[in-house]
């Protein structure tokens, strides 16, 4: 003869166990929604530098013509990662689009020499493509192709510029 089998669940401790799971979902769910609503996008900081950037880099290719075929598609380019970056925030937050669009145009005076510029330029481009290659790490996939793109087209632009 075979022992009596073991009850399982009852019907009863399956639905509440599955509401209470549930609950959790929906809490913690709740709590990442929320905590992405607080204080700045993330992406502000590297749209601040790419327009920084594209006006540095306009300068100087006003103030120095001979250098306005290599500066002039480096402004170009980082104009087109401030769009990129102020879209990706209005798409996620749009309470931030106001902040985003309001935000006023950076202007860099030239520096005093060709040189000068042309290192400024390479500088910033540096410092924004490491800063968008560590942003990319510990963001979501979206966003971390857009920052690994930027920080590529950095790297690319600083060599080009070397």
């Amino acid at each position: 003869m075979t022992p009596p089998a073991a009850p399982g669940p009852t019907r009863r401790t399956v639905l509440r166990v599955g509401a209470g799971l549930g609950a959790v979902g929906v809490l913690v769910g709740a709590a990442g929604c929320a905590r992405g609503d607080d204080g700045p996008d993330e992406l502000e900081a590297p749209l601040a530098a790419a327009r920084g950037d594209a006006a540095l880099a306009a300068a100087a290719a006003t103030a120095f013509p001979d250098l306005a075929g290599r500066l002039t598609p480096v402004a170009e380019a980082r104009r087109a990662h401030a769009e990129a970056l102020a879209q990706e925030v209005r798409r996620a937050r749009p309470d931030r689009a106001a902040a985003v669009d309001a935000a006023p145009g950076a202007t860099s005076p030239a520096p005093a020499g060709s040189a000068a510029a042309l290192a400024a330029v390479r500088t910033a481009l540096g410092l924004a493509g490491t800063a968008a290659g560590s942003l990319a790490r510990g963001t979501e996939p979206y966003r971390c192709g857009l920052l690994a793109s930027i920080a590529a087209c950095c790297a690319g632009h600083v060599v080009d510029l070397a």
